[in-house]
């Protein structure tokens, strides 16, 4: 057995995923792990579909068992969300290799990632202002422009974090980085087959997008129920306004500066005008939509903290039973399909998760609540 572990959110799953996975299994790996965010994702944002449907996706395009990446780390800024994914999947103790699309060369990608990147100029360049992947690549820039060149695609700062990641908890995965040659992260151009996630999503209402994903994905979109951050417009206008600066100043990625700025654009009439009164060069957009996200889910700065207590199966294939046998027995935490079992190992974890649930249930065309966390039905794939 030979197994591949793949960190994604696949929001929405295309053409370029499904490469990967199969560049994958040509490797000669015999099960492959998604580790799938949970419905609030990396930029700070919610899912176009919850988790459940893209963990069908998943399975669909040749996965074999995934698991949740849990809210609040499925939103956070990289070096937190690659280092609990990484970390995850370490915990299992069956993970061979990792695999994740890049245009660089992994050579550049393992220098990048063992370079000194001097931590306290980091924080001052956030002290300042910038954002994590700002002061990273300022901090870079003075050492190796060149290669500091890379960091400016997204998916590459990920990667560099997901080695960090390793390296520093001695995981000792093969590599394995699919070249990506076709769209970049965030493009809104195509090329043949291929579109980026995020044109995807701006597109898949208002023109034909089949050419670029999968059947099976464009059957979900067309039939279930899709989330979007607008229309949690009253509640974060309400939350904020009814928030102080010190409830700011506990929120994730917040300082000093930033919460006089959340509290000098409380009282704007849009989420648009909020976010554009609080947005600089240097503050990105996904950093406020990440610290919303965290308000209105009760998230605090110690959170970020927490280990994650277990693995969430969210779908499998039939052909992983035994790949689920093995983690149980070798892995350090526990797994479950069940959320109520979970919940008995790490109440205040799970209740987290439910009141994650309960906003991006708000988010929903047709509104949810935290109980489809504990009734959805987990997905079980036969050949």
């Amino acid at each position: 057995m030979k197994t591949a572990g793949i960190i994604c959110e696949y929001n929405p799953l295309h053409n370029g995923h499904v490469h990967h996975i199969q560049e994958v299994r040509k490797t000669g790996v015999t099960h492959v792990i998604c580790v799938l965010s949970d419905d609030f994702v990396q930029r700070g944002d919610v899912a176009l579909l919850d988790k459940f449907s893209r963990a069908q996706l998943a399975l669909s395009a040749g996965a074999d068992l995934v698991i949740e990446l849990p809210f609040p780390f499925s939103c956070a800024s990289a070096e937190i969300y690659a280092g609990k994914a990484i970390s995850l999947l370490h915990r299992l103790h069956v993970i061979d290799m990792l695999s994740f699309g890049a245009s660089a060369h992994h050579e550049d990608l393992q220098r990048l990632s063992q370079a000194d990147r001097h931590p306290e100029k980091i924080r001052e360049c956030m002290k300042a202002g910038e954002s994590y992947p700002a002061a990273v690549y300022h901090v870079m820039q003075e050492q190796d422009p060149a290669l500091a060149e890379i960091l400016k695609d997204p998916n590459h700062l990920l990667a560099v974090e997901y080695l960090r990641a390793m390296q520093s908890i001695h995981a000792d995965f093969e590599i394995y980085a699919v070249r990506r040659n076709t769209v970049m992260h965030d493009s809104h151009e195509t090329k043949g087959m291929f579109a980026s996630a995020s044109y995807l999503r701006k597109y898949f209402d208002q023109q034909d997008i089949s050419d670029f994903i999968p059947p099976y994905t464009a059957d979900l979109l067309a039939t279930k129920t899709k989330a979007h951050f607008s229309r949690l417009e009253r509640l974060i206008l309400y939350k904020i306004r009814m928030m102080s600066e010190a409830e700011l100043l506990q929120l994730p990625d917040m300082n000093a500066s930033l919460a006089g700025r959340f509290c000098h654009a409380r009282h704007a009439d849009s989420l648009e005008a909020f976010l554009n009164a609080i947005r600089t060069k240097c503050v990105t957009l996904a950093r406020i939509r990440r610290m919303i996200i965290y308000a209105l889910t009760g998230i605090r700065k110690e959170d970020m903290q927490k280990e994650i207590p277990y693995a969430r199966i969210l779908a499998f294939h039939e052909n992983s039973r035994d790949l689920i046998r093995k983690i149980r027995k070798n892995s350090e935490i526990p797994i479950s399909t069940s959320l109520a079992d979970l919940k008995a190992i790490s109440p205040d974890f799970v209740r987290i998760q439910t009141q994650a649930a309960d906003v991006y249930g708000l988010a929903q065309e047709k509104i949810n609540s935290f109980e489809q966390e504990f009734r959805r039905k987990i997905i079980m794939q036969r050949s």
